[in-house]
């Protein structure tokens, strides 16, 4: 299906990794980033583990330069005839307008003009044979976990395109907060964010800014879905909730969590089939349910602190690894439905409209409009499982996708990559905006690199310029 055709139609996630998993999940006044080393506001808890030197690197941008050919001999070709002109005359190209055309295609990205003419060669050496035949839909993925990443958002002011997407989200939770989302990210005590109240609305932020950043690039998503409540920034970067309405869904949900789920439950992250979980919970009489669809052969499972101390405990002795997501309510439970009638009742104006890209519903897995996205719509979402799993199984049978997970630091990209190598079709993949072991500018910068190989439209010029 094209483009034209389509559009008619998590909680804490996980991935594990070396063996261990990591759990999913300008106002006047306010300081900008500092840049001096081990800044203890680097990350949303004030941990020094993220250095202040990641910032200051975040803000040097890299000499991008790409280059196209009409033939793959044609790339090699310019690519080499390049590298010899910066060596020998010490030429820095710009990344606007780009060197050649034609759908071969190849992005350098140098730390140092002295570097660029090796970065060059490298890349055209480790370059993959194979492309896409088509240019792949791009499909923006919105997770709902990720806490411990937000401090991402603080690298990022520096970026114009960010602080001013980031500016317009912290006045629209103010509205209705009562505090500043920039102050949050900036305090020298982040023991804030580990409140669902706040690092909430926070997470919201700073996806809506990253996907704003994108679109300014030149990257318009083909489809846009959520995970959780990570369907909030979804929806409005679809265009289907206007970003106040976003603001004061994610706020309400948020405090409600806050103020009547917290301290009544959890969830853990586990290697079962469906069956296996269903039969799990049925036997725990209430105590509980399966959250959300990750992967196949993974879940959630979401309950009372007993009940998923006693899950627990079953799946060792049984030998299968869980993982505890940090968090102390029981997310897409029944134990929540006591909430939805507050829920209704703060929502039942919430203001709609037709989205401008096919949204993508996790929780009736089906493409909806905006009238559907109403407040029992969020009630749904709050109490009924994430079926991420089956989304991403559905779109990627039709379509050619780039999944690109929007996000502080990737929570289900392992999930997607997982079920993406289920269907045993390598024509998708599974990106993401930013990484914790990257400096998130360049992160951003190697994404749109990727995308435009891949064959996706990329605005060169404002990527050069921020």
């Amino acid at each position: 299906m094209n483009r034209t055709a389509l559009s008619h139609g998590e909680s804490a996630l996980t991935r594990y990794r070396d063996g261990e998993p990591a759990p999913s999940h300008r106002p006047a006044g306010a300081r900008w980033p500092d840049s001096g080393p081990g800044d203890p506001r680097a990350d949303g808890r004030g941990d020094t583990h993220v250095h202040g030197a990641r910032e200051s690197a975040a803000r040097r941008r890299r000499i991008v330069v790409p280059v196209a050919a009409e033939s793959e001999e044609g790339l090699h070709r310019a690519v080499r005839d390049l590298a010899e002109r910066v060596r020998a005359d010490g030429v820095r190209p710009r990344p606007y307008p780009v060197h050649g055309a034609g759908p071969h295609r190849l992005v350098a990205l140098a730390d140092h003009p002295d570097l660029l003419a090796d970065d060059l060669l490298s890349r055209l050496r480790d370059r993959p044979q194979a492309r896409p035949a088509e240019p792949p839909l791009v499909a923006l993925l919105f997770s709902g976990g990720g806490p411990q990443w937000i401090g991402t958002g603080r690298a990022l002011l520096a970026e114009p395109v960010f602080r001013d997407a980031l500016a317009e989200c912290d006045h629209a939770v103010r509205a209705v907060t009562g505090w500043s989302v920039t102050e949050r990210l900036l305090a020298d005590d982040g023991r804030s964010l580990l409140r669902t109240d706040v690092v909430q609305p926070v997470l919201f932020a700073v996806q809506t800014a990253l996907a704003r950043t994108l679109r300014a690039w030149g990257v318009h998503g083909d489809i846009v879905l959520g995970a959780s409540i990570g369907e909030a920034a979804a929806a409005v970067a679809a265009g289907a909730l206007p970003l106040e309405e976003g603001a004061r869904l994610i706020a309400t949900w948020s405090r409600l969590v806050a103020e009547r789920a917290s301290g009544h439950g959890t969830m853990i992250v586990c290697d079962l089939t469906h069956a296996e979980a269903e039969r799990l919970s049925a036997a725990s009489g209430g105590q509980v349910f399966v959250a959300n669809h990750l992967s196949p052969g993974q879940l959630c499972l979401s309950g009372t602190t007993d009940g998923i101390a006693g899950a627990e405990r079953e799946l060792s002795a049984r030998g299968i690894r869980t993982l505890r997501i940090p968090v102390d309510y029981a997310g897409h439970s029944a134990l929540l439905d006591p909430l939805g009638p507050d829920l209704v009742r703060a929502l039942c104006d919430l203001r709609t409209r037709r989205p401008a890209v096919p949204y993508w519903s996790t929780v009736t897995h089906g493409f909806v409009d905006g009238a559907a996205l109403d407040a029992t719509y969020w009630v749904r979402n709050m109490c009924e499982p994430t079926l991420l799993e089956e989304g991403i199984r559905h779109l990627a049978r039709r379509h050619t996708l780039r999944i690109v997970e929007v996000s502080p630091h990737p929570v289900a990209q392992y999930s997607v990559q997982q079920t993406l190598a289920g269907l045993q079709d390598a024509r998708s993949a599974a990106l993401t905006t930013c990484h914790q072991e990257l400096p998130p500018l360049q992160g951003l910068e190697n994404l749109v690199a990727r995308l435009w190989c891949d064959g996706v439209d990329v605005d060169w010029a404002a990527v050069g310029t921020g």
